[in-house]
């Protein structure tokens, strides 16, 4: 798994694209239009973006998927259920 960690406006959603990219893996993210206008901008073609409720209604068999801003997807799937105070991240090597 692939962990892009990183402060605003240093690339990770380019870096998220090439790797969807080099992997054939779909981005789902909360803004698929502005996800794909990004990607024109880029210059980055033939990647798959999707919205978070797409992918969560697309049943159990997802294929390779990288998520825009976890924080985010995290706090979509919660909404109105509860209110996210926090979360812990595990680097990995």
């Amino acid at each position: 798994m692939y962990q892009i960690i990183d402060g605003r406006g240093t690339g990770k959603t380019g870096r998220l694209m090439l790797l969807a990219k080099d992997t054939g893996a779909k981005i789902a993210c909360a803004n698929p239009y502005a996800m794909k206008e990004k990607a024109r901008a880029y210059g980055i073609t033939g990647i798959e973006i999707i919205s978070y409720r797409d992918l969560m209604s697309m049943g159990t068999k997802h294929g390779k998927v990288y998520i825009d801003e976890m924080e985010n997807f995290v706090e979509w799937c919660i909404a109105g259920n509860a209110d996210l105070q926090g979360y812990c991240l595990s680097m990995e090597d």
